[in-house]
């Protein structure tokens, strides 16, 4: 991609307010068109959480990730448009200066300058040749502008002629070179906004991709019976199957009738350890134990609740939990016969 435009000096004299409008209307239309398309995957992501499909955690889980594997391609996409802003403003000004250099040719014989292209893999050096050729265009208007006072000095020119000229000049190309530097400015910011809403996209598409990956495990069903006021218990085994370390994290819902009647309630569950840490293939039992408060449940109906049992992207293993609470024997005593 070339870093640096030439500047066309073809184009109307005049700067109208329509085109000032324009500029901006469409950076705007822009700019809110990539935000609502944003907020869209935001959104998207959000029902994945509340569907129990991604973990409250995940962005801030998966975002150091996401850096890693990105962020040097981002790096140097902003580079770029940085460097193309600053060789354009360079080229745009070594122009002005060509022209405000009045109808005769300066520096007629010496080589064209042409602006430094961008190396992603050598910012520095580029900045170094970006001062070393704003420096040169600097000089050859200095020296153009020392040519007209020698003019004025020898006598071929008035100072008059001079100042009428410098004045014309302003008024004839400084509209237009305002216009080129307008939209070299919001070139910028719709080439930095561009960056910031794939940047945003592509993340939010990774997060959406966790919770859509095929290979997830389908939910394991456990049921938990025990009489009511009493503690039911489960156990689990938890392997890392991954070649990383990982934390393993336990998160479970509301519980509720499968029917659907009553309300939902959180509950009485414990989960011992509350946290795993497991080394590549290491495996370990975690138990469960969960109290059926009497209030909360009623014999012989069955209640569900999920539990999430995660390890960062490593895996992710939803269990079912089928809590029925026993019916308790009803014991007659028989009282001794008199007689």
């Amino acid at each position: 991609m070339a870093t640096h435009a030439t500047v066309s000096e073809e184009r109307s004299q005049g700067t109208s307010s329509g085109d000032w409008s324009s500029t901006y209307s469409n950076f705007l239309s822009r700019a809110s068109g990539q935000a609502a398309a944003t907020l869209e995957l935001y959104q998207q992501a959000l029902i994945r959480v509340s569907e129990g499909k991604l973990e409250p955690t995940v962005f801030q889980m998966h975002f150091p990730k996401f850096i890693q594997a990105n962020g040097a391609q981002y790096t140097n996409r902003l580079s770029e448009v940085g460097s193309r802003f600053l060789s354009r403003l360079v080229d745009l000004t070594a122009s002005y200066s060509r022209q405000g250099a009045g109808p005769r040719p300066a520096n007629l014989g010496e080589p064209e300058l042409v602006p430094p292209r961008f190396e992603a893999d050598s910012p520095l050096r580029w900045f170094e040749q970006l001062a070393e050729y704003a420096g040169k265009v600097n000089n050859r208007a200095l020296k153009a502008y020392r040519e007209q006072l020698d003019q004025v000095a020898s006598g071929e020119k008035t100072p008059a002629q001079v100042q009428q000229g410098t004045v014309e000049q302003l008024s004839n190309r400084f509209p237009q070179q305002l216009q080129q530097m307008t939209e070299l400015y919001f070139d910028l910011l719709n080439g930095l906004n561009d960056i910031r809403a794939t940047y945003e996209r592509d993340y939010f598409k990774s997060v959406l991709d966790l919770a859509n990956r095929p290979e997830r495990i389908a939910p394991v069903v456990v049921e938990l019976r025990a009489p009511r006021g009493e503690v039911a218990f489960a156990s689990l085994s938890v392997a890392n199957t991954s070649a990383e370390k990982c934390n393993v994290l336990f998160r479970f819902t509301n519980a509720r009738r499968v029917d659907g009647a009553g309300p939902a309630f959180t509950p009485e569950l414990e989960i011992t350890p509350p946290v795993v840490e497991l080394a590549p293939g290491q495996e370990q039992k975690v138990r469960l134990s969960l109290r059926l408060v009497p209030a909360q449940y009623q014999e012989e109906v069955t209640y569900s609740c999920t539990l999430f049992i995660s390890g960062g992207d490593a895996f992710r293993i939803e269990v079912n939990l089928r809590i029925v609470a026993k019916a308790t024997p009803h014991v007659v005593n028989a009282s001794p016969s008199e007689g």
